[in-house]
């Protein structure tokens, strides 16, 4: 009986298979000599008139919203300050001779006060005894300049305007820049705004893209503005201008930079320095880097180190080399400058992996007395997390190593009091010393409670600002004021 029965099952599932054949093939020869009764016409280019459509653009109205936490207030008088990106002679160097404490109890380093913050990394600047940030505000969606009284940390006020943006590993990330009463900082959108620095009031702006072409790069902005004699200096990587001069007080553009080999904007911010015995400004874009004379005049340019993401500044090492290093496998390379007459020729002189010398993923590295120091990128084997030494002259050559019981990974780094602040990806502040081709630990703590802190640090008059992704502290580690 169950065999007859499974037969029968058999016989009628094998039916069925035939019908599903004979109408799938049914259904395919309608389909292949099926004729519509209607003409077709098929779609050409512009056939719908798009091109004469306009593409509506964000516009952002930079600069609108202002809020005001405490009455108007004269700035004070500060020894000391850290007016930009990278400090007052832009190398990461404190060297007013400012005293700190390096041996902490217990509890660490005398803390003045914490600030919570929107996701990013932006750092901050200390002028007369105020702290600026641009801070990216979650619930409300918008890019904003706070500015902080530095001795408690209360908010005196905030200039800000409406940017929705996604998350892409934090929103913030660049260092405002303040010289002659003016604050000028970068959004992550490369807008620009320059404000009062007492008053907070609105001076003028400007949508990078907007004006020059070009585009935002991947994980939001990270230049940082330069200012410089009077004029805000950006690498703006626009479909036709590289560089611009801006008058610091009124927003006019005074000079424009060509983008001949169309370099695109990167995460490095522009370097000001004395090179091959000429005042220059140098730019590290997408594509290449280029330099220009004060006013605007092209020096040279090269274009045969081009890595996909671009993010520490060049920075000077002799006077005709260029240390250049960017992270994601590209590792470092030597840029060599010569000047006959007026003519200028740049070359790359060696370049390496990171597993084979000094580099560099998204920090900046340090010069002083002649010595390259970096922490080396995650890729760079042994070293990898490691802050490292290296004679310029003798490049890739390392001379020496923090050692492998701390690694550091992305955090930032600066030199003061004759000694290496060093802030790991954790929010753990480190302190090292160098001499004699060795490094010594002092001491370290936990500073911040988030992760991610990978803000450049500020440093005046014994005062550190550090960040981590959601918060920002105030150290008071001048020596004279200890107990």
């Amino acid at each position: 009986m169950l065999r007859r029965f499974i037969m029968r099952v058999n016989i009628l599932i094998g039916i069925l298979r035939i019908s599903f054949v004979l109408l799938a093939s049914m259904a395919m020869w309608c389909y292949l000599t099926y004729q519509s009764p209607r003409e077709i016409t098929y779609a050409s280019p512009m056939r719908d008139q798009s091109e004469n459509r306009v593409v509506k653009k964000k516009t952002i109205q930079i600069g609108k919203d202002f809020t005001r936490f405490q009455p108007d207030s004269i700035l004070k008088p500060f020894e000391g300050s850290w007016p930009c990106f990278r400090g007052q002679q832009r190398d990461n160097v404190v060297n007013n001779g400012t005293k700190l404490v390096q041996t902490w109890h217990q509890d660490g380093p005398k803390v003045l006060w914490r600030q919570s913050l929107g996701e990013g990394y932006a750092g901050a600047i200390i002028v007369n005894e105020r702290v600026y940030v641009l801070d990216y505000l979650e619930d409300e969606e918008a890019d904003a300049i706070r500015c902080f009284a530095l001795q408690d940390g209360t908010e005196l006020w905030r200039r800000s305007y409406h940017n929705p943006l996604r998350r892409n590993h934090g929103k913030s990330r660049t260092v405002p820049a303040y010289a002659e009463n003016v604050v000028v900082t970068f959004g992550p959108t490369a807008q620009v705004m320059a404000v009062n620095a007492c008053t907070g009031d609105l001076l003028w702006t400007l949508d990078v893209i907007q004006r020059f072409g070009g585009e935002v790069p991947q994980w939001y902005a990270g230049q940082c503005p330069l200012i410089d004699d009077g004029k805000v200096i950006l690498g703006v990587g626009g479909d036709h201008v590289l560089m611009a001069g801006i008058d610091l007080h009124n927003g006019n553009v005074i000079w424009e930079l060509p983008n001949v080999n169309n370099i695109r904007m990167s995460h490095a911010s522009v370097l000001a320095t004395n090179f091959v015995g000429v005042e220059q400004y140098v730019y590290a874009g997408l594509g290449g880097i280029a330099a220009c004379n004060t006013k605007g005049k092209p020096l040279w340019e090269c274009k045969d180190w081009k890595p996909a993401v671009w993010a520490p500044t060049p920075v000077k090492v002799t006077n005709d080399l260029l240390f250049m290093t960017a992270g994601y496998g590209a590792g470092s390379a030597l840029l060599h400058v010569t000047k006959q007459g007026d003519k200028f020729t740049a070359s790359i002189q060696n370049q390496w992996k990171p597993t084979q010398g000094p580099a560099s993923e998204q920090q900046t590295p340090l010069v002083i007395d002649n010595t390259l120091f970096v922490i080396q990128p995650k890729d760079a084997g042994a070293l990898r997390g490691q802050l490292i030494a290296a004679d310029v002259h003798t490049l890739p050559t390392v001379k020496a190593s923090t050692g492998k019981q701390a690694r550091f990974g992305l955090g930032p780094y600066l030199y003061a009091d004759q000694a290496f602040w060093i802030a790991d990806d954790e929010g753990v502040l480190h302190v090292y010393t160098y001499e004699n081709q060795t490094f010594t630990y002092r001491v370290h703590h936990k500073i911040l409670p988030g992760v991610d802190a990978w803000g450049p640090i500020a440093c005046a008059n014994g005062m550190m600002i550090l960040r981590d992704s959601k918060s920002m502290v105030c150290l008071n580690l001048k020596k004279e004021t200890q107990p």
